[in-house]
């Protein structure tokens, strides 16, 4: 079985390609419903898409996960980010690597967050990066963990 975006070979029982992360499972099965949202609680709303208010630092907010709605401040330069016990944000999950990437700040103040060879790769809106500056609002994927990235308010 090869990927249907970028053509990688991947296992027979493959749901999503090791490679580029797409998704390899038809999603006009009939077992997939799509289940309309009639409401969302504000506090979702208020606490991830709007971003932290007031006086704050850089920071992650944990969008999903077993402690969704987490934050975590960046503080010190270099940040790792992984499973094992000495990384500055543990995600305690197999499907990240137990030093997956790192956050550095630049010369002019900004994040940036680097992918150390990880397994699974470090997404940043969608895309697999190597690594990127971070702007306030980016959505990061680690394994199965999602996080928002705020800029420090100014």
């Amino acid at each position: 079985m090869s990927c249907r975006r970028c053509g990688e070979i991947l296992n027979a029982n493959a749901n999503f390609c090791w490679s580029c992360g797409a998704n390899q499972v038809e999603s006009t099965s009939p077992d997939t419903q799509a289940v309309p949202i009639v409401s969302v609680p504000e506090s979702v709303i208020s606490g991830i898409h709007t971003g932290p208010t007031g006086s704050h630092g850089h920071e992650f907010v944990l969008a999903s996960g077993p402690e969704a709605g987490s934050r975590f401040k960046v503080v010190e330069s270099p940040l790792t980010i992984g499973r094992d016990e000495s990384c500055g944000i543990l995600l305690d999950d197999i499907s990240v690597s137990r030093i997956h990437a790192e956050l550095t700040r630049t010369a002019n103040g900004h994040i940036a967050l680097r992918d150390l060879n990880s397994l699974n790769g470090t997404y940043t809106n969608g895309a697999r990066v190597e690594s990127v500056t971070l702007g306030s609002g980016d959505e990061v994927r680690i394994g199965k963990y999602k996080l928002v990235f705020w800029e420090a308010s100014r």
